[in-house]
């Protein structure tokens, strides 16, 4: 990844060409994600070349709620909060709202590089307190997600076109140290 730089990109900056195979994520990126900046709905960040976006991933704030998921699973992802207070409603995290590799540079490892750089982002000096990163995985990226350390949320949405998957940051941190 050392030829490309990474962005913040603003309603405003120029976007590189880019073509993933994917049109709704494709359009995203190029559209839809100035609006998401204007509205403060989402930050997106993109990996480029000189003349081209070579992949972009878009975060914002989320959570995992009681009703997300089974009572069985959520204390399966609760029992690893040592101090957590059984009240609240909602642990925090962090939601990769798109994330796409150019068709030129797919299985090429960048996508695992960037969910790293994700994986370090929130947790050096926990920026915003979040325990958690979510996902909406379409079903073709479930792979891609799995080796990635994520686990499905719920079994409600098995036979859906997306899931909801998460990571636990903690892990992460763990397997730094």
């Amino acid at each position: 990844m050392s030829d490309f730089q990474l962005n913040r990109i603003e309603p405003d900056t120029e976007r590189k060409p880019f073509d993933c195979d994917h049109n709704d994520l494709k359009e995203f990126f190029l559209e839809d994600s100035k609006n998401y900046t204007r509205q403060l709905l989402a930050v997106t960040y993109a990996l480029e070349s000189e003349d081209k976006t070579i992949a972009y991933f878009s975060v914002l704030n989320d959570s995992i709620k009681k009703g997300d998921t089974t009572k069985s699973r959520l204390k399966k992802i609760l029992r690893t909060i040592p101090f957590i207070k059984r009240g609240h409603k909602s642990q925090p995290a962090v939601k990769v709202g798109r994330f796409a590799v150019a068709k030129t540079h797919q299985r090429n490892g960048i996508g695992t590089d960037l969910m790293n750089f994700i994986k370090i982002y929130f947790t050096t000096k926990n920026k915003t307190g979040c325990r958690f990163i979510t996902v909406d995985a379409y079903r073709a990226a479930i792979p891609f997600y799995k080796k990635n350390g994520f686990d499905f949320l719920t079994t409600a949405d098995e036979n859906d076109d997306e899931r909801q998957m998460y990571f636990d940051l903690i892990t992460f941190i763990r397997e730094k140290e």
